[in-house]
């Protein structure tokens, strides 16, 4: 049988009660007392508070259904987590406090969420208390609880009173939402020197982290800022991500620091060294006459000064990207001209004046004057492509020029070009794969990118058993598909997209570029 509830009768019942008192008693007398570590008393009052505020939010709002209370747990629950997640929650509800007589200041912790299942407990047992029947109610005692859990709900995150250290009073200790801190147990202050990665550089952290000091290249970082540190004082680092520093002091060689958020996710911590938490702080000491920072999983040797120039293995993908075009304004035309200039640039002049410029490898300029160029651009974004890394999106971006006897395909992207991205009645495409070349570990480029160097293998249809195929060579393709032509052919785990040479930001840049008479195809 349906029964309305009255939400006023969990205010009177024993587990609400006696969740009152713990919050109070917990709030006002054990936090600070020294009488219970500072992380029980705090949890403590997360779980005291998930039982007596979704009453109190109930009984305010006069809720008289089951579906409501449940409401009013979910809304609490909600906003707990929220501001025990998200900085900005946090700050934002400090915020809308601050305009009240209790300000709040809340800690961000997600360990704090292990309270949730109190909301369950109050859902169950203090909805149930609220459907049974019972007594007559009793106004001015369900007032009186109504006031005193709202007081104490408000008063649970209040802000603490200033401390200057007068009285007796030990003031709080800062606290600051970093990854990491450099906490300084020198007994001078230190100036602190810290470059961080430039907002532009994207990387594969399993490359970065396996190792550091080879992956990284001091061309990444920004213009260093500097700090400086009081003795007994940290400085905090942050790292939504994976992110790197580069940190030097005077007596302090450059040290490189490099680690990922799922190991140390950003937090508030504490910036004194008087208490600091073991695995998140990196300690700056006293070594002799110098300064080193104390061994910890985040910090490793600084890069060298000058990259290592590449094995010969890698010289042929050492060169700058040499595929480059602009578009014509008609999209057919004839060609009157063809200018090449030593760079591997082509331009192209059309009737009533147009100029495009193709920048490719010279045999792939089969036109001639008088050709009746037509000219489009090519787009693949998605599809599948056998020599695509796991997880890894289609995506190209090309020109496709045709004539009367002969067609060019030119592809930037992380595919090969095949005739059947432009021609639906192409013969059967190759299939490939892509591996680092054997003997080349990689190279850091005038940008401070860490380049692999790929070589593909073609095999299939369309090609003649296993034909390898290295940035600079050309593969003869059968059935009239004519010659594929690949320019560049690298993994880039670690790259500063402003500085990118192809305005393509993915991790694997392929350049190619197909030739083929038209007749024969």
């Amino acid at each position: 049988m349906y029964r309305d509830l009255r939400s006023y009768r969990t205010l009177l019942h024993p587990l609400w009660l006696g969740a009152l008192a713990l919050l109070v008693l917990n709030d006002h007398a054990l936090k600070g007392s020294g009488l219970l570590p500072g992380w029980l008393t705090g949890k403590l009052s997360d779980f005291a508070g998930l039982l007596v505020a979704p009453a109190v939010l109930a009984a305010l709002l006069r809720i008289s259904s089951r579906r409501a209370f449940l409401g009013a747990h979910l809304v609490t629950g909600a906003v707990f987590s929220a501001i025990k997640l998200a900085p900005e929650a946090a700050r934002a509800v400090e915020g809308l406090m601050a305009l009240t007589p209790i300000p709040w200041r809340i800690t961000v912790d997600p360990t704090d969420l292990i309270a949730l299942p109190a909301l369950l407990v109050s859902y169950r047992v203090l909805g149930e208390a609220a459907r049974r029947p019972g007594p007559a109610p009793r106004p001015v005692a369900h007032r009186l609880a109504l006031m005193a859990g709202s007081l104490a709900c408000a008063a649970t995150s209040r802000a603490p009173e200033p401390c200057d250290g007068i009285d007796g009073c030990l003031p709080p200790d800062p606290q600051e939402l970093a990854s990491l801190i450099i906490g300084n147990t020198t007994e001078t202050e230190q100036l602190i020197r810290v470059r961080r990665l430039r907002e532009s550089v994207r990387l594969d952290c399993g490359v970065v982290l396996a190792d550091p000091t080879s992956a990284l290249s001091r061309d990444l970082f920004a213009n260093a800022e500097t700090w400086l540190i009081q003795p007994g004082r940290a400085l905090p680092l942050g790292n939504a991500g994976c992110d790197a520093y580069l940190i030097d002091a005077d007596g302090l060689p450059l040290t490189l620091l490099a680690w990922s958020a799922a190991e140390f996710p950003e937090q508030v911590l504490t910036t004194s060294t008087a208490n600091p938490p073991a695995d998140r702080t990196i300690t700056l000491q006293r070594a002799g006459a110098r300064l080193e920072l104390a061994e910890h999983p985040a910090v490793f040797p600084a890069p060298p000064l000058e990259a290592p120039p590449p094995a010969d293995a890698c010289s042929v993908s050492a060169e700058e990207s040499r595929l480059d075009w602009t578009l014509p304004v008609s999209e057919a035309a004839v060609l009157t001209s063809v200018t090449s200039s030593p760079d591997g640039c082509h331009a192209l002049e059309l009737e009533r004046g147009e100029t495009f410029f193709l920048c490719v490898p010279g045999e792939a300029i089969p036109f001639r004057e008088g050709d009746v160029l037509r000219v489009s651009l090519v787009a693949i974004d998605g599809g599948s492509y056998p020599e695509l890394a796991r997880n890894e999106q289609a995506f190209a971006r090309g020109i496709h020029i045709e004539s009367q006897t002969h067609a060019v395909l030119a592809l930037r992207g992380n595919v090969l070009a095949r005739w059947s991205m432009v021609d639906t009645q192409a013969p059967p495409d190759f299939s490939a794969d892509l591996a680092p070349v054997e003997g080349c570990d990689g190279f850091h480029d005038a940008c401070g990118s860490l380049v692999t160097p790929l070589e593909a293998s073609l095999l299939g249809e369309g090609v003649s058993g296993i034909v390898s195929l290295r940035a600079g060579g050309r593969a003869e393709l059968e059935d009239g598909a004519g010659t594929l032509l690949l320019v560049r052919a690298d993994d880039m785990p670690v790259r500063d997209a402003e500085c990118f040479t192809a305005p393509i930001d993915e991790p694997r840049l392929i350049e190619s570029v197909l030739v083929a008479a038209t007749a024969a195809r």
